[in-house]
């Protein structure tokens, strides 16, 4: 499924390209991305009753080139969690190879490979009808940067990866984006 998500991801700067013409931007799923102190913050709009189960982080260029039949699904993953236990966690304020959130930790920050330049996270959802997942590529140097104790609920996050000056505030994406459960899986 990742590997689906990636390759799409990968893909998607040359459909959006050319006006719309193919996708509209607007049709696939985008998180924000700031850097708070030497933090990668993510912010992950959901409706309610949506909550994250599960969080992966992974090299974008890399998985997309990875073979269907690679040994290792997570060779390319740079951090991946599960079970939140807290419930900002759970609505999507998710901070990059923090495990600290989650019952479970799969894959720790770092331990396969270090944090890439453009990343992609790809979240499951549950859903009202069950489980969903989601995904979307960040360029964590053109995140905008923070000092550290910033409120993450109060900066402006970068939100949609064609134009990293396009920056929003946590309620500007939420009213942007809709129900994670409506974006294509």
């Amino acid at each position: 499924m990742r590997l689906r998500i990636a390759a799409c991801l990968a893909t998607l700067p040359l459909l959006v390209s050319g006006c719309g013409y193919f996708l509209p931007s607007h049709h696939y799923y985008a998180v924000g991305v700031a850097r708070i102190g030497d933090q990668v913050h993510v912010y992950a709009p959901l409706c309610d009753g949506e909550r994250v189960l599960e969080v992966e982080a992974y090299d974008n260029a890399a998985e997309a080139q990875a073979s269907d039949d690679d040994p290792d699904p997570t060779r390319f993953t740079y951090w991946k969690a599960a079970d939140p236990t807290e419930e900002s966690v759970a609505e999507g304020w998710l901070i990059l190879g923090d495990s600290r959130g989650f019952k479970q930790t799969p894959v720790s920050a770092g331990a396969n490979i270090p944090l890439p330049e453009r990343v992609g996270i790809s979240l499951r959802l549950r859903v009202e009808r069950g489980e969903h997942t989601v995904g979307d590529v960040v360029a964590v140097l053109e995140a905008p940067e923070y000092p550290a104790g910033t409120d993450r609920r109060t900066v402006r996050y970068s939100y949609r990866r064609e134009n990293s000056k396009d920056l929003r505030d946590p309620q500007e994406i939420r009213k942007q984006s809709g129900c994670a459960a409506a974006y294509p899986a």
